[in-house]
């Protein structure tokens, strides 16, 4: 995919941006002139949520994009508003409602329907300037914007665990329910121990065992009721069927008679019976709906004079209510133990499928090491085959980290061009950090002038790099500068 030129428009000043297919220099003498922006409105653009910038709200802008892909030739994107965008192919408009319809407008872009992929592409080709050179495998792409690593191997090599990540996802919400009642328990076993300090009103405890009863009777009357509702609604309908029918009975004497809704035998005195008994359930459930509200507007007034008549808190009021909650720390931690041994099965199960003779992790883990050798982040001795899914980060920091995120995006980049003969831009933002030096910089700059010549590169720096022939777009001191002509 190659982006040809951005339209930027922002109250009554514009701008248009025409990018190089292969590089192009955002650049500035000084921070703070809109070099990020530019590449958040280019995201913006593409369908992404992305957070605004300091000085522009990209929902008060509008944005039109000319990009170059490899299945539909020339797209036009138009985007005014955070909530739409318009996909202009081949004459027609296209409206795709975000984020909703995210999958279907970038399926359109890059030729990949699999959500497992699309869900982590950006993460492959753009490093933000804030979190992008510290990610690695997992993490936050840019704003709300994640990248995993086993999803996009998943999704490379066509394989599904769609259903073990559901359950996985019930069962951590489950544990977490089990964990919030595990410290109710904990606290309650700390209430019952704190001797006399708590007092648990009989005549309450009997008020809220009443009224569990009540409610547990309302509720099966309201399902009888619904039952009888139900069957005196088919009862009429068969009435008026018969009725439209204009049936004909023929009498043993041979004399004939038509059928009505009157002289259906039974039927009617079935409908009154119903009937009957509908107007007595009817008023038993009013009088139990009554005595509920009765009693909850007692223990309602109850709970005002204790807050204020007597000495009682509200912590006091609360520790009362926590004591007549049954609850078993035994039993619930017995639960946590079932669901985390659960938990570890199905992630057990899923990290097998993902890697296990998986081609996609051997061909990207081959590209990490070569280009960690290269950028002298360490060799095949020294950084190991499953070293793609390291979460241990601690032992990286500045120029090493920096370099290592930058090896870890162009093994995906070339992964995800060998599988899908998609060529991917790649949007640098900021390359040169605090603490890695020129030599360094040069080193990675050559790489990509070497394995990546016939990808489009945008960089974004107030630094220069050694490409040949990039097209250098100036920002002086602001972002969108050019008056509109007034018609």
């Amino acid at each position: 995919m190659i982006i040809r030129t951005v339209y930027l428009k922002e109250g009554l000043f514009e701008r248009r941006i025409d990018f190089l297919p292969h590089v192009s220099l955002v650049h500035s003498c000084k921070n703070s002139c809109g070099k990020t922006t530019l590449l958040r409105f280019i995201l913006h653009g593409l369908g992404y949520n992305i957070p605004n910038t300091r000085k522009i709200n990209f929902n008060n802008c509008e944005v039109r994009i000319s990009i170059e892909c490899e299945r539909y030739g020339c797209i036009e994107l138009c985007r005014s508003n955070s909530i739409s965008i318009i996909l202009v192919k081949n004459g027609v408009n296209h409206t795709y409602v975000l984020p909703e319809q995210q999958h279907e407008l970038h399926e359109q872009l890059f030729g990949v329907n699999n959500a497992d992929i699309l869900n982590n592409l950006l993460g492959a080709f753009y490093v933000d300037q804030e979190k992008g050179w510290t990610l690695l495998n997992r993490g936050i792409v840019i704003g709300s914007i994640r990248f995993n690593i086993e999803e996009l191997i998943r999704g490379l090599s066509g394989r599904d665990c769609s259903e073990l990540i559901k359950k996985e996802n019930r069962l951590l919400n489950e544990r977490q329910k089990y964990n919030q009642m595990f410290s109710v328990a904990l606290y309650r076993e700390s209430i019952e121990e704190d001797a006399g300090s708590v007092a648990i009103d009989s005549y309450e405890e009997e008020t809220d065992i009443e009224l569990s009863k009540l409610i547990l009777r309302q509720r099966r009357l309201k399902a009888e009721l619904k039952r009888i509702d139900q069957t005196l609604s088919e009862n009429k309908r068969f009435k008026q069927f018969v009725a439209d029918m204009k049936l004909l009975v023929q009498a043993p004497d041979g004399t004939t008679f038509a059928v009505t809704q009157d002289n259906i035998v039974g039927l009617n005195d079935s409908i009154d019976l119903l009937t009957t008994k509908r107007k007595i359930i009817s008023g038993e459930y009013a009088l139990v709906s009554s005595k509920i509200g009765a009693l909850e507007k007692e223990k309602e007034s109850e709970y005002e004079q204790q807050a204020f008549f007597q000495t009682a808190s509200q912590i006091e009021i609360f520790d009362r209510k926590i004591l007549r909650i049954p609850l078993n720390p035994q039993a619930i931690k017995a639960q946590q133990s079932r669901l985390e041994k659960e938990l570890k099965a199905v992630r057990d199960e899923i990290s097998s499928i993902t890697k296990n003779n998986n081609c996609v992790v051997a061909s990207i883990s081959d590209k990490i090491i070569q280009y960690g050798t290269e950028l002298g982040i360490g060799n095949k001795e020294t950084i190991p085959q499953n070293y793609l899914f390291t979460s241990n980060l601690k032992e990286l920091s500045g120029a090493l980290l920096h370099k290592t995120a930058f090896a870890f995006r162009l093994a995906y980049i070339a992964e995800i061009e060998k599988k899908l003969n998609v060529k991917l831009p790649i949007i640098l933002d900021s390359p040169s950090g605090k603490e890695v030096d020129h030599d360094n910089i040069s080193l990675m700059m050559e790489i990509l002038k070497r394995d990546f010549a016939d990808h489009q590169i945008i960089i974004a720096s107030i630094f220069e790099y050694n490409f040949d022939d990039p097209k250098k777009i100036e920002i002086e001191d602001r972002l969108i500068n050019e008056m509109m002509e007034i018609q």
